[in-house]
């Protein structure tokens, strides 16, 4: 009875015991990749000096590490892409807000059907356009699965310069085939590309 009464003891005093103790924390990875050492522009593509898109392609069973590295930049270019015709749409939510402040009682409203043609095509033109200019900052292959990744970035200065040229021929474009309320939105152009920059 005593041997039974120790026996119950201990095994309390264990189960204290080993409720006492603390799991270890699980490590939040930096990274959407698990592995120790990945760079941090796999998760935070942003550059101060342009627009960036990170580009992701697996190992091959080939192990051809061209056809891997073409993959990933044209994954990077599509993710790209998608970033550019955010910038535009950007520019021209700025550029209708900034047409509304200025739209006097003597000039003619800009159609919003007028506006989303010129924006889709300036968008289309730009990606055609900016997409060959991209170029790859970096790359990284992740040891534990063989993914390679690629930074993708095209500068700001290209990226508002093109913006600028393009919109404005498209624009001139639109004023030639009768959209004359179109030209108030030449000179706010400028201004709207700046503000959707930041």
């Amino acid at each position: 009875m005593r041997y039974t009464a120790v026996l119950a003891a201990s095994a309390m005093l264990f189960g204290l015991v080993a409720c006492g103790e603390k799991a270890e924390p699980q490590a939040i990875p930096v990274t959407t990749t698990q592995t120790k050492g990945a760079p941090a522009w796999i998760d935070h593509e942003t550059v101060s000096d342009g627009l960036a898109a990170v580009g992701i392609a697996a190992a091959n069973p080939l192990k051809d590490k061209q056809m891997q590295r073409t993959e990933a930049m044209a994954n990077g270019r599509s993710n790209l892409a998608a970033k550019l015709k955010i910038r535009v749409q950007s520019a021209f939510n700025q550029l209708t807000q900034q047409m509304k402040l200025t739209t006097s009682a003597d000039r003619m409203p800009v159609s919003s059907e007028v506006m989303q043609r010129v924006q889709e095509n300036v968008s289309h033109l730009l990606v055609d356009q900016e997409l060959s200019g991209s170029t790859p900052r970096e790359f990284w292959t992740d040891p534990a699965d063989g993914t390679l990744y690629v930074f993708m970035v095209i500068s700001k200065e290209n990226v508002d310069s093109a913006l600028s040229t393009i919109a404005k021929a498209q624009i001139h474009k639109e004023i030639d085939q009768g959209q004359t309320s179109l030209k108030s939105a030449l000179d706010e152009l400028d201004a709207a590309i700046a503000a959707s920059a930041s």
